[in-house]
């Protein structure tokens, strides 16, 4: 690929990545998250709120450094999340300038939009230019929200929207609760670096990523009422198979029997059991403030779709320590964020075109940890930041039959999450 003729006079890039997407380091400057040493054991100690932990390279123009030196994101020998799309702008757009916002995850969005400011005025000073093109995956895209919110759209060009959870995600509560990360087992943190849950859920930027009311509403989390067996009559008015499943209902109405009855968390209860879990310090966000991002006529939006991703939790009845029994799945989403969330309830799908005529929404079939290095979706983006057409690249057909699985919460899935991470492994091992 080659610079378009018009892209010298466009504006410089900022990156922005999503939870636990950016390298932190220790007021002594030694990496923090993630170094894959020894010092793994201490990790959880190193990672709580009481360290302040400190980013670099937020004002290096990635383009102007050798592959081996730019800016990724974490996870270093894992595979970098961010080097595809780092290094495929710094191709097409070398004049513009790239650049990755690195930013301590553990903060609340509020406080990230705030760095993302003084990251936004230090590029223009430098390259005395009047706006910046911002990318944003995931969380990223609640900080650019954030930040709108704050300081307006003045400095601001383009806006590209990568699987941001604007109604949040019932996986951030799973994560809390249990560890695990995508492709990296709860156990494995909790046994090699000791990310306790106490760190984990002490995380503002944790309480940023909860489920609104809105979506609470319309899938409800799920309590533990008791057990009731079944009988013949119940069995067969309810058409439930099995006596180890557990009975649960849609919001609003209540079942009759089963081995295990659950119902919806009333919003009152649904709250106090999200700070028994988050800390009662904490502000959970509870509202979509995501709109402001539509407004601007050049923002762009793109969701993975089609993925087993988790639509609701089902809980314990204990209230001093709950604990997720079950998980409710569906394949509307990327298997981090549904569906529903992503898009603001279809709200995204009502926003037509730009004034070049190109679609607002892409819609992928892929996960929520790949949409950013996807083939299609990287074409989509050199387009949009290059005024070209992207009439060639449609959205990726949606599941119309969509299956409600429910499954038992544990780590049934950690062998196939541990040999995914040893592949990559390999795999990049064998490159080198």
């Amino acid at each position: 690929m080659t610079e378009t003729r018009s892209e010298t006079t466009k504006f410089p890039i900022i990156i922005i990545p999503g939870i636990m997407g950016s390298r932190l380091y220790d007021q002594a400057g030694s990496l923090v998250w993630v170094e894959y040493s020894l010092k793994l054991t201490k990790l959880g100690e190193m990672m709580g709120m009481q360290n302040t932990l400190t980013v670099k390279n937020n004002e290096i123009n990635q383009v102007n450094l050798p592959e081996n030196q730019r800016e990724y994101g974490a996870m270093g020998p894992f595979e970098y999340p961010y080097k595809k799309i780092v290094d495929l702008l710094c191709e097409v757009f070398p004049k513009r300038g790239v650049y990755f916002f690195s930013y301590d995850f553990r903060q609340s969005v509020s406080d990230s939009a705030d760095l993302l400011q003084k990251q936004i005025q230090n590029i223009l000073n430098i390259t005395e230019r009047a706006k910046v093109d911002l990318i944003a995956h995931s969380l990223g895209g609640l900080i650019v929200s954030a930040y709108l919110e704050r300081y307006g759209n003045e400095n601001i060009g383009k806006v590209i929207i990568l699987a941001a959870p604007y109604e949040g995600s019932p996986d951030t509560i799973k994560t809390a609760l249990t560890g695990e990360l995508t492709y990296i087992p709860g156990s494995v943190l909790d046994t090699v670096t000791k990310i306790t849950r106490d760190v984990r859920t002490s995380f503002p930027s944790a309480a940023d990523l909860v489920p609104t009311e809105a979506y609470s509403d319309l899938h409800p989390a799920y309590i533990h009422t008791e057990n009731i067996p079944f009988s013949d009559e119940i069995r067969e008015r309810e058409n439930v198979f099995s006596e180890g499943e557990p009975y649960f209902t849609p919001a609003g109405i209540t079942r009759e029997a089963g081995v295990n009855v659950y119902n919806p968390i009333p919003g009152n209860q649904y709250e106090m059991l999200l700070r028994k879990i988050f800390g009662e310090e904490q502000t959970l966000r509870r509202e979509n403030n995501s709109q402001i991002i539509t407004t601007l006529e050049r923002s762009y939006f793109a969701v993975g779709i089609n993925r087993q991703t988790i639509r609701s939790l089902m809980f314990s009845d204990d209230p001093l320590n709950p604990g997720i029994t079950h998980i409710i799945y569906d394949n509307a989403g990327d298997g981090s964020v549904p569906e529903e969330s992503a898009t603001m309830y279809g709200y995204l799908e009502t926003l037509g075109k730009d004034p070049k005529g190109n679609s607002r929404l892409l819609k992928i079939d892929t996960e929520h940890g790949g949409i950013q290095s996807h083939g299609k979706v990287l074409d989509w983006i050199v387009a949009i930041l290059s005024d070209a057409s992207t009439k060639d690249i449609q959205s990726d057909p949606v599941i119309e039959e969509n299956t409600v699985m429910v499954k038992t919460a544990g780590r049934q899935e950690i062998f196939s999450k541990l040999q995914k991470l040893v592949t990559s492994k390999k795999n990049q091992n064998n490159t080198q």
